[in-house]
């Protein structure tokens, strides 16, 4: 496969961010992928208004995540190769549009093909965490990013956490019509924030070159693999730990609603709170004792989830400390695959956030499985495992330096 060549003229790089543009990012970064995560509390309501059941209801929640996978995997290389500016405009406005779509949709299958648009459309953060780490000083990169990074967490907890309560006390087509509203607004805001030039690629490249990319890129970028590897296996922990809470929260155990099993995402969106001293200490002492305090407080995570998680004690100090830690991990592992390839980071975020998706997407169907066969036991079992994987990798990354 072919790589993208460095040898034109570098990007004119703009000034650094100012501080209301780095919060306005990382709003923007918490809209967009709130997106995502909206189906997922209003399949009820979903299932009573179109007539259909739960398994039918679910498709639309499904289809949303795959399109998002399918929009990092398509949409995110154009980042080293469009202008920011009206890439990002164009796909806000475009999900603002399915967003409406959805919101009027009069039965299931153009509410699923709608979900399924908006997730490939609303790969807006997976754009802006790669393009701020381009414009920030090199000295401030990991803060910024971890800011950004707090917003996309504050937007996939805080998204499930307001859909349900609008839906809840209207309809479920109001929180989507919301949704688009928000989406719309911020695409006229951002707009004058966003760089005009084209960041990363030479002017010679082309949408097919940059895929073709692709494959060459994770050959020869030992650490992007390595990256790879630890996102894949702290983020499938945490997709799968996540998915089983509900069903843990709403069993026999605890015997919660299935509302208040939903206000357990307050606990995420504290997480979030502590992910930009993670960027600070990136910028003080490197990516990888960052790495390593990540996987720790994961495994630690997961250690008081195994001993403690029959009490709702034990449930909220493990799902801080495992969410705390893959975020992050995140952070870490982004600024050094930032780092490596500079002239490639719409790119190799586009490979990292891809491998992460794929291990979320395992974790949460071998979570459930181990669950359901196991109990949670065997849930926090298959976790160790994965964190164990993570741990190896980053040792083998750290021994590779020296």
């Amino acid at each position: 496969m072919t790589d993208v060549s460095t040898s034109a003229a570098a990007p004119i790089r703009t000034p650094p961010l100012s501080r209301p543009t780095v919060l306005l990012l990382a709003t923007a970064c918490g809209v967009a992928v709130g997106n995502v995560y909206l189906p997922q509390p209003l399949l009820t309501l979903v299932a009573a208004d179109l007539h259909t059941d739960g398994a039918g209801a679910g498709l639309v929640a499904t289809l949303t995540q795959l399109g998002y996978a399918a929009g990092i995997l398509l949409l995110v290389p154009l980042g080293d190769l469009v202008r920011p500016r009206p890439l990002v405009t164009t796909l806000l406005v475009a999900t603002a549009i399915c967003l409406t779509v959805a919101a009027t949709a009069p039965n299931l299958p153009l509410l699923a093909t709608a979900g399924a648009l908006i997730g490939i459309l609303t790969v807006v953060p997976q754009i802006l965490v790669p393009l701020a780490s381009h414009l920030a000083p090199p000295q401030q990169a990991g803060r910024i990013v971890g800011v950004l990074v707090t917003g996309l967490l504050g937007g996939i907890f805080g998204s499930r956490l307001l859909g349900s309560l609008v839906a809840q006390a209207t309809s479920w087509r109001l929180a989507y019509a919301t949704a688009a509203v928000l989406t719309l607004l911020l695409a006229v805001l951002l707009r004058p924030a966003l760089p005009r030039q084209r960041i990363g690629s030479p002017h010679s490249s082309t949408y097919r070159r940059l895929l073709a990319s692709l494959p060459g890129l994770l050959r020869r970028q030992r650490a992007l693999r390595q990256a790879c590897l630890i996102q894949f296996c702290t983020f499938a922990a945490f997709s799968a730990t996540w998915t089983v809470l509900a069903l843990h929260l709403t069993g026999p155990r605890f015997g919660w609603s299935t509302a208040a099993a939903g206000s357990f995402g307050l606990v995420g969106l504290a997480a979030g709170a502590l992910t930009p001293a993670a960027g600070r200490r990136i910028d003080r002492h490197g990516p990888f004792p960052v790495i390593g305090a990540a996987i720790l407080t994961a495994t630690t995570g997961i250690a008081i989830l195994a001993f403690a998680g029959t009490t709702v004690t034990g449930l909220v100090l493990g799902t801080l400390a495992l969410t705390a830690g893959m975020q992050a991990a995140q952070i870490a592992n982004q600024a050094r695959i930032f780092a490596d390839r500079p002239d490639a980071r719409s790119r190799v975020n586009t490979i990292y956030m891809t491998a992460a998706f794929v291990g979320g997407s395992l974790g949460s169907a071998a979570g459930t499985t181990a669950y359901h066969h196991h109990g949670w036991a065997g849930l926090c079992i298959a976790n160790a495992a994965l964190l164990v994987v993570a741990a190896a990798g980053h040792l083998h990354a750290v021994a590779a330096r020296r």
